[in-house]
């Protein structure tokens, strides 16, 4: 099952990316909505210049009345809803589940595939907007606030738009149980090349190109070696990751040789 977007639409609100001239503003939200573990007029200059950042505010006006905060780690699937505030004379008007769509769309922007976040166990308001948006409680981080509260932790899984998937390779599923190989090599050149058409005619092909192991009887075996060799045969630059050096499937054969 899909899961749910955070979203509501608020016509007399918008939403941009924050930008250094909201400095003082964000400052001063961050006062009014908080009354401890802020962060610093030098934390939100840092954030709103890192690349490893993504800060949204929602604007009434030319007010600003709140923002969302998510951190990225490198080579992480994972990004972290960092802080997520409102007004409080705005409170109850639907932005912090826009902001929250907001911060969604940011992780799914760098190709994260989960969204986590820390919230105090007594905000009770802030608990029920996640669970409503489809966040799952996973763990909790004990005294983790200024005031010794303790930090319930939730996840939501979200579906990235992925680039290298705008145009998924095509699907061919293998013939018989011996030409898995055969099968995923015929993919990877259908995926180089659109106008190749896959076939259990080529699957065979590539199956007899590839194979190392020959029997005195039975078909013989297609291992990494030989699946390469005929990846780079048809025009492709294959690597190799192998868990041991081979050769391969000597308990099917009679002889070493």
């Amino acid at each position: 099952m899909q899961p749910k977007r955070a979203h509501r639409s608020i016509p007399e609100i918008s939403l941009r990316p924050g930008v250094l001239s909201d400095l003082d503003a964000l400052l001063s939200l961050e006062q009014r909505a908080f009354a401890g573990d802020r962060v610093s007029r030098r934390g939100f200059r840092r954030f709103l210049t890192s690349p490893r950042a993504a800060l949204v505010v929602a604007v009434e006006d030319s007010l600003l009345v709140g923002y969302s905060l998510v951190l990225f780690r490198q080579e992480s699937a994972i990004a972290r809803l960092y802080s997520i505030a409102v007004a409080p004379e705005f409170s109850r008007r639907g932005i912090g589940t826009a902001l929250l769509a907001a911060a969604e769309e940011a992780a799914i922007a760098r190709e994260r595939f989960v969204l986590r976040l820390e919230v105090h166990e007594r905000n009770d308001r802030a608990i029920a907007r996640y669970r409503k948006a489809g966040y799952a409680l996973f763990g909790r981080h004990f005294n983790y606030y200024a005031d010794r509260g303790h930090a319930l932790r939730f996840e939501k899984r979200l579906t990235p738009r992925l680039r290298a998937l705008e145009r998924p390779p095509p699907y061919f599923h293998q013939t018989t149980e011996f030409t898995c190989g055969p099968a995923c090599v015929m993919m990877a050149l259908a995926s180089a090349n659109r106008k190749l058409r896959p076939s259990p005619a080529l699957e065979f092909k590539l199956w007899r190109e590839a194979t190392t192991i020959f029997l005195s009887a039975g078909h013989g075996g297609c291992e990494p070696f030989g699946l390469a060799v005929t990846l780079r045969r048809h025009g492709l630059v294959p690597e190799i990751f192998a868990s041991a050096p081979g050769p391969y499937f000597l308990e099917t054969v009679q002889s070493e040789d």
